[in-house]
């Protein structure tokens, strides 16, 4: 008698859980739902768009319809033959390509084709962004699908927390000798769990994401440096994907002098773009490394602000320290390299447009039109691009 009354409570408090979770789960549907994803498990990218998904991106700054096409791109559809007398762009990158934050037709590669066919070139361009990846995705993406649509350029973008997911994903790895070598990706039983929960519940992404974001406003900067010293790899491996601003964590990447702690890292990160680089030009393709703008850059209040969170003192510290990493190196190695932090300081002191939101620090509208039109200016400039058509291919 008494086992079957503690089995009738067991299952009255299941019951109960069970029901508290569908509750919440209706109620962040209906009120207040949740930034989702369409992802499915990849074995060589860890991770995949799911082809012709369409969902509902909202945020506080803007709700953006995101649909994939049938390759998992976030574009229109491109048949893998290129027309003829056309010249392809491939755009490879994170969640700043991918545009989520922005309507489809505000996309930085939508904004560059209109801008490159406005001036008289008969091009198009190809979306490869994936919101989350980093350079050593984005290299097996290269590989796998994007040179299979015979681009004539690559448009890498790169943006500031691509050397931590690079450590999260270890897709990537230098052996004794220093030679880049690509592990396939196992995606044990929970990961498939987690990628299916990722796009189908609200309070999951609402536990994941704005719980921790919540908790991290009312955080003593000596837990924030506790976890600093603990160790860069930890630290990193913490950061949420999407989130663009800068991290106390990221702090040591841009330090003047290069912290021991991730030289490692940044080799790493090296030997990446330069396979990248490498994959290019044996196929006579174009390559341009885009740096994309950091919000604390162009706001030098933010980063003194992110820098006294930690408890650390400015002036070891530069908030261009990672551009000038990454110009330094593509220069050493002949490619080109565009930073778009120098146009968009000088937009936002000129015009005083907001080029970044404030809810994670990704392109706006704004953000995605400048770093178009700096692209367009200097392809042009640097003989990236065919001769003009005689018509205008937007005519």
């Amino acid at each position: 008698m008494k086992l079957k009354k503690q089995l009738a409570n067991l299952l009255l408090l299941l019951a109960t859980f069970l029901l508290s979770i569908l509750v919440l789960e209706i109620g962040l549907r209906l009120f207040f739902p949740q930034p989702m994803t369409k992802a499915n498990i990849d074995p060589d990218l860890g991770w995949f768009n799911t082809p012709n998904a369409e969902f509902t991106y909202t945020r506080q700054e803007f709700t953006n319809t995101v649909s994939y096409n049938s390759f998992g791109f976030r574009d229109s559809e491109h048949s893998q033959q290129k027309p003829a007398g056309v010249f392809r762009i491939a755009v490879l990158g994170d969640s700043y390509m991918e545009g989520g934050q922005v309507p489809l037709d505000s996309v930085f590669s939508k904004v560059l084709e209109q801008t490159l066919r406005d001036r008289g070139y008969d091009c198009e361009t190809l979306n490869f962004g994936v919101s989350g990846y980093g350079p050593d995705q984005e290299l097996v993406l290269l590989k796998k699908y994007a040179l299979q649509f015979d681009p004539d350029l690559v448009i890498l973008s790169f943006s500031k927390n691509d050397v931590s997911n690079i450590l999260i994903t270890e897709i990537c790895s230098l052996n004794p000798e220093g030679e880049l070598e690509i592990t396939p990706v196992e995606a044990p039983l929970g990961s498939k769990i987690r990628a299916w929960l990722w796009g189908n519940s609200h309070l999951f992404v609402f536990l994941n994401v704005r719980l921790p974001r919540l908790a991290a406003l009312g955080m003593h900067k000596k837990v924030i440096r506790k976890e600093y010293d603990l160790g860069i790899n930890q630290g990193l491996r913490e950061i949420l994907n999407s989130h663009q601003d800068l991290d106390g964590r990221l702090v040591p990447l841009y330090a003047k002098e290069e912290d021991p702690r991730l030289a490692p890292a940044k080799r790493l990160t090296e030997a990446i773009l330069l396979e990248i680089y490498k994959q290019c030009r044996e196929r006579e393709v174009g390559f341009l490394l885009l740096i994309n703008s950091g919000r604390f850059q162009l706001r030098p209040r933010e980063w003194q602000q992110r820098l006294s969170r930690v408890g650390l003192d400015p002036e070891p510290y530069d908030p261009d320290a990672v551009d000038n990493w990454l110009l330094e190196f593509a220069a050493g190695e002949g490619f080109a390299a565009l930073n778009c932090a120098p146009r968009f300081r000088q937009l936002k002191a000129e015009r005083r447009i907001k080029l970044h939101w404030d809810i994670d620090g990704h392109w706006n509208n704004n953000g995605h039109r400048e770093a178009a039109k700096l692209s367009a200016d200097f392809l042009e400039a640097w003989g990236f691009l065919p001769p003009r058509s005689l018509v205008k291919a937007s005519d």
